[in-house]
């Protein structure tokens, strides 16, 4: 199969970005000051801040069939960050109408590449059950250990 041709996103792209994204966290019913949060984010930071990088597949009539959005992160130099730089793929999400035809493999591996051509020698990412198979399909493997906190500290000083 022939995939789709992947873009970088665009400010002009924020509205669709807003819209997948919205699908992969709780639907149309996600709060709305994330939204205008989401949407200023991406109006001012998209082809501007280096560390923000989407790629999107167009679905024609202005609208988007898919989008990957990620981010370069400085650390230190080390074994794992070989100069310093990772990775991380915050969202990969294809509208209903347009799975199983390449589009979410296309925005990926776009996002992927440009991470790596930036100096990244780590990607990491959640992947969903669904998303699964595409990620183990580009070589993505379970890293051992690890952890997330998404909640304050309780009961002590570190």
């Amino acid at each position: 199969m022939t995939l789709p041709i992947a873009r970088p996103a665009c400010p002009g792209d924020s509205a669709e970005l807003l819209r997948l994204r919205a699908q992969l966290h709780s639907g149309p019913d996600t709060p709305e000051p994330w939204h205008v949060t989401f949407l200023t984010e991406m109006r001012e930071r998209l082809n501007t801040d280096p560390g923000l990088l989407a790629y999107v597949t167009d679905a024609g009539g202005g609208t988007l069939a898919a989008c990957a959005i990620g981010m370069l992160y400085r650390a230190y130099d080390g074994p794992i960050y070989t100069g310093g730089l990772w990775g991380r793929v915050h969202s990969v999400v294809t509208d209903l109408a347009h799975r199983r035809q390449g589009h979410g493999e296309a925005v990926t591996r776009a996002l992927i590449l440009a991470l790596q051509q930036a100096g990244c020698a780590s990607v990491e990412l959640n992947a969903t059950d669904e998303g699964l198979p595409l990620y183990e399909k580009l070589g993505f493997a379970p890293a051992d250990h690890y952890l997330t906190l998404r909640q304050p500290l309780g009961g002590g000083a570190a």
